[in-house]
């Protein structure tokens, strides 16, 4: 997991403060009004804003309230299950209706844990970010790119890829300097299963 720290460490971006409603499950997100929903730029640029004002409250060293945060606002902005579709590929269109939640759900508490130990370390220190216009794919599919100048360190590259979904625009995918989430995780998910077979992957 630590591979995958840069894709991480960007997803500071994502949250947007009443943009998501508390979920009990990483795995699924409550749909919301299909009225006034926002852009996909509109919610990175309101997530930073609120990432950063958290991270500077005194609540910034709470790990319980960092979970809860993520839990609630950032977890909601992913489109989870299309993740763990395109990222198992081959295997997870071999597993059943009970495997597939099962990889789905261990795919997202990993996923999400990891952000919060790595976003624990970033009180006092946000980074800078400029964005660049967003980029339609097509009626369906926008990207949203950005540049990050974390402290004392280079300058990171990221794409944030959403599709529209019936619960608005979703986060299906991340690049951070030309390495694809999805990528990544197929990668280490092939390698898993060669070895351990498909039950290593639940």
């Amino acid at each position: 997991m630590k591979k995958l720290l840069p894709i991480l460490i960007v997803l500071l971006l994502t949250p947007a403060l009443g943009l998501a409603q508390p979920s009990g499950s990483y795995a699924t997100a409550s749909a919301g009004s299909s009225q006034s929903r926002p852009t996909p730029d509109a919610i990175l640029r309101m997530g930073i804003q609120d990432l950063q004002t958290f991270l500077s409250s005194n609540q910034a060293g709470n790990q319980e309230a960092l979970v809860g945060l993520i839990r609630a606002r950032i977890a909601p902005q992913f489109d989870v299950q299309a993740l763990a579709e395109w990222s198992g590929g081959y295997w997870y269109q071999q597993m059943n209706p009970e495997q597939r939640k099962a990889f789905t759900t261990k795919l997202a508490k990993s996923f999400f844990s990891s952000l919060a130990e790595i976003v624990g370390g970033y009180a006092g220190k946000q980074p800078e970010v400029r964005f660049m216009p967003p980029r339609r794919i097509d009626d369906n599919e926008v990207d949203v790119s950005a540049r990050v100048y974390p402290a004392n360190n280079y300058p990171i590259d990221i794409r944030f890829s959403f599709h529209k979904s019936p619960r608005g625009w979703k986060i299906f995918d991340v690049t951070t300097n030309g390495i694809s989430a999805i990528y990544y995780y197929r990668k280490m998910f092939n390698q898993r299963a060669r070895q351990g077979g498909l039950e290593a992957l639940f």
